[in-house]
């Protein structure tokens, strides 16, 4: 709040009315805390509906809001619901300062999260398996194992882990108890995303990351701090990218040097050495109201949990949904085992 207050490019009177949030805040806060009597957005409410609703105006959502809705949602504030948005401002106006902290990667994801749970699971005594297409085999609502490869192993508790997408294709034969969540699954919608990674000559940002509001390429990253560069590697990531993600290769280097250079003129003294782009049709599920709701941890399969970031948490699809939905699911399993 005080940051907002603070922000000279916004007008007084939009800088003032950022104190009509705090009672939704307060009530978000409340709702993520297990308490279910308030809600801080209607079901049927958009991003926009609510801000408005709470007398958020034009400039203030265009600078502040929606950005922070599109980059958690990946959704435009036009289309996503309100509900996980609140959930998020939740998290992020916590009474830590660390709450509201960004965090940029030192290094590569994998290193990050995969090769470290790899050399957990195999110091136990577990396996790793890749390139191993898995399906569930089930009995009724008895589970009997996974098949890979011809093999079938056994287990006493099945935790599933997959994305919304692939989950039907992990049953050869579906049991009855999940015909509703599979079901679900198949009907959920996606919404992209599409990065265009640039390679200059020299360094462009000064900044580990930019935001860019009003554009189509919404954050450039700098990403000399992950991989190490003597140059300049960049991403331009743009979120919710329905509208261009079709676009040719050739078309979305194209947008995104011109809208690099038209942000931070600077940039128009380095050369651009190579370009690549890589999009995700299905990078997360749509949040926009009358989605198919999202399931519990728990299914009607004995011993067969659910995690993922699109397991209900409350949080859009994100890396801290997933985290959320992994413990939920271990403790369960841990339970049932137990």
């Amino acid at each position: 709040l005080a940051g907002v207050l603070d922000w000279d490019a916004l007008p007084a009177r939009e800088r003032w009315a950022g104190l009509k949030m705090i009672g939704a805040l307060k009530r978000a806060r409340r709702h993520a805390r297990g308490d279910w009597r308030v809600r801080a957005a209607a079901s049927h409410e958009t991003v926009r509906d609510w801000l408005i609703r709470h007398g958020q105006g034009p400039r203030v959502r265009e600078l502040l809001w929606e950005p922070l809705a599109l980059s958690a949602l990946n959704q435009p504030a036009d289309r996503a619901s309100a509900t996980p948005f609140a959930r998020v401002l939740a998290e992020v106006c916590g009474s830590r300062v660390i709450d509201a902290a960004v965090g940029i990667p030192a290094k590569p994801l994998d290193e990050f999260f995969a090769l470290p749970a790899r050399r957990f699971i195999e110091a136990r005594g577990g396996q790793v398996r890749t390139k191993a297409p898995a399906e569930v085999v089930a009995t009724g609502r008895q589970l009997l194992g996974v098949e890979t490869h011809g093999d079938l192993l056994t287990a006493s508790a099945i935790v599933s882990a997959v994305p919304w997408f692939a989950f039907s294709r992990l049953f050869p034969v579906p049991p009855a108890g999940l015909a509703r969540v599979i079901a679900a699954a198949s009907a959920m919608d996606a919404s992209p995303i599409a990065t265009v990674n640039l390679w200059f000559d020299r360094p462009v940002l000064d900044e580990p990351f930019v935001g860019l509001p009003g554009r189509a390429m919404h954050w450039v990253f700098d990403q000399r701090l992950a991989v190490g560069s003597a140059g300049s590697h960049l991403s331009m990531v743009a979120s919710g990218a329905d509208d261009i993600v079709r676009q040719t290769n050739d078309a979305l280097v194209r947008l995104a040097v011109t809208e690099l250079r038209d942000a931070l003129p600077h940039a128009n003294e380095a050369c651009l050495v190579r370009s690549t782009v890589i999009r995700e049709h299905q990078a997360t599920f749509s949040l926009a109201p009358g989605q198919p709701q999202r399931p519990d941890t728990k299914t009607a399969v004995s011993r067969l949990f659910l995690a993922g970031d699109w397991i209900e948490t409350g949080l859009p699809g994100t890396i801290e949904s997933a985290v959320a939905s992994g413990h939920r699911a271990a403790a369960a399993a841990f339970r049932a085992l137990s």
